[in-house]
């Protein structure tokens, strides 16, 4: 039999945008695009005006939609803002400091490519824009996880994340093989839900004493684990995803603790290629490391940074790696511009190639043993275009691209158009239908997984819905199994 949802604390609605951390959020995001501003016009290190101009104009289409949700003029869950975001860090940054991968195209190469982000993201707001602007009718119920259930859930997700993470570094289980592939996607996309839960539950101060410190060290114990791979995008996405949560549980903006993970990211990520060099790629065989050695791996790393910044002991990295700054090797507005030079000029488009496969990534691989892997699409753009001598390089180093370039790749400016309509159509639809959603709900749940997938600005389609069909399905089982209808009868946004 149905339950009510009115008076049930623990099924609280999303905060309504017209909270108090709006306004502390706002103040952040002048305060973030007068920096961006004044280093792309003041700072660049680019004698070119075109991509100056380029980079202002990707900037200003890329914090548009975070203006929007800041301000409290859109609702629900910020996907197509940080989603947009990526690409100042990604794309518009990497114009105006003197990007070698990006000095060898010409400004009007640059700006060529600047112009069809911007207009792609222009489009993708748009239509985002018409989905999100108003609150929809509330539905008649809403399929919903217990409280009680939740914590104990997802703390358990935590745990086992933690574990997993542990045992992979560990070399503890063989990581051969798509079912492990499979089996890392899913916890992953786990965390991810869990930490977002969890984070506004506490900030909400919801969650019960005995289960907060509980949260807190296994939260940080993901970071710290997820970061001994030497991979720090995982471990931003899942502290951005727990900020995030934490804001609409609290309605505060934790700027001290916002500002202090990312120096300490920033911090490492110049040890970074060192810490790779050494233990990934001076022996053939795979180096592990257990727990009790991380301390030691840690101290090495902060050593290897002080160093960097000190420009003292850097002899061992090679010389193309070690001129690469943060905003080098997170650049990848040169694929765009490798497709815009090449296609279909010299090199023809691909037609859909890497879009065709996708069919086959959906069927599980228990039904097919010589499944092709979700990198697929990545590794026929990297052989189209050359970036790779051949698929034995292409299968062991992943250069990645992004939807964007791909989709030039396969049916040029028309395939951008496309795919910013797409994005904007399905993240505005989803947004919509988690806007006073409860936080335990299938819909919310749901629109986690969706932003926390708005970070992967590497990823190619293939990976993307590989990766989202899979943390669907986990979903729709917690739903099926977990979760109970709660009518909707009349209760107001707490």
């Amino acid at each position: 039999m149905n339950e009510s949802l009115q008076n049930n604390q623990s099924l609280k609605l999303l905060p309504n945008p017209e909270d108090s951390s709006r306004k502390q959020l706002l103040v952040l995001f002048w305060l973030f695009a007068l920096f961006l501003f004044i280093f792309e016009l003041f700072w660049a290190k680019t004698d070119s005006l075109l991509s100056n101009f380029g980079a202002v104009l990707i900037t200003i289409t890329s914090l548009f939609p975070s203006y929007l949700w800041c301000s409290g003029k859109v609702m629900g869950m910020p996907i197509l803002p940080l989603s947009a975001l990526s690409f100042t860090g990604t794309c518009a940054l990497p114009l105006v400091t003197n990007n070698h991968q990006i000095s060898s195209y010409s400004p009007e190469s640059q700006f060529f490519a600047s112009l069809t982000i911007a207009g792609f993201l222009a489009l993708s707001t748009f239509v985002w824009y018409i989905s999100v602007k108003s609150i929809p009718p509330l539905p008649k119920s809403y399929r919903v996880l217990n409280h009680r259930k939740g914590d104990i859930l997802f703390l358990s997700v935590l745990a086992l994340g933690n574990l997993f993470l542990i045992a992979n570094t560990g070399g503890w289980f063989s990581t051969e093989g798509g079912i492990f592939t499979a089996i890392r996607a899913t916890i992953l996309g786990l965390v991810a839900i869990a930490s977002f839960v969890l984070s506004y539950r506490f900030g909400s101060q919801d969650l019960p004493n005995k289960y907060s410190w509980l949260f807190i060290c296994l939260l940080i114990g993901f970071i710290v684990n997820n970061t001994v791979s030497f991979l720090l995008v995982g471990a931003t996405t899942i502290f951005l995803i727990s900020i995030v949560g934490f804001i609409f549980g609290s309605k505060k903006v934790p700027i001290l603790l916002i500002i202090t993970v990312v120096l300490c990211i920033s911090f490492l990520h110049y040890g970074k290629g060192e810490m790779r060099s050494k233990y990934w790629f001076s022996s053939d065989e795979i180096i592990y490391f257990q727990p009790w050695e991380y301390p030691q791996l840690y101290t090495e790393w902060v050593g290897h940074s002080w160093d960097y910044l000190n420009k003292e002991d850097r002899g061992y990295i090679p010389e193309s790696d070690e001129k690469e700054s943060f905003l080098e090797r997170s650049s990848i507005i040169q694929m765009l511009m490798l497709a815009q030079e090449k296609s279909p000029k010299s090199i023809p488009y691909l037609y859909g190639k890497t879009y065709s496969i996708l069919p086959e990534l959906l069927v599980p691989r228990v039904f097919n043993s010589n499944k092709i892997t979700s990198h697929e699409g990545t590794i026929l753009l990297n052989l189209h275009y050359k970036n790779q001598p051949d698929r034995e390089a292409a299968s062991i180093t992943t250069i990645g691209w992004g939807l964007l370039a791909e989709s030039y790749a396969n049916f040029g400016l028309l395939g951008c158009a496309g795919l910013g309509i797409i994005s904007g159509f399905v993240y505005g639809k989803v947004t919509r239908w988690s806007i006073n959603a409860p936080i335990l709900s299938v819909q919310s749940l749901i629109a986690v997984i969706f932003m926390t997938f708005a970070f992967q600005s590497e990823w190619s389609a293939g990976v993307y819905v590989t990766a989202l069909f899979q943390s669907i399905f986990v979903i729709c089982a917690i739903a099926l199994v977990l979760m109970k209808t709660y009518r909707v009868n009349s209760f107001t946004i707490i």
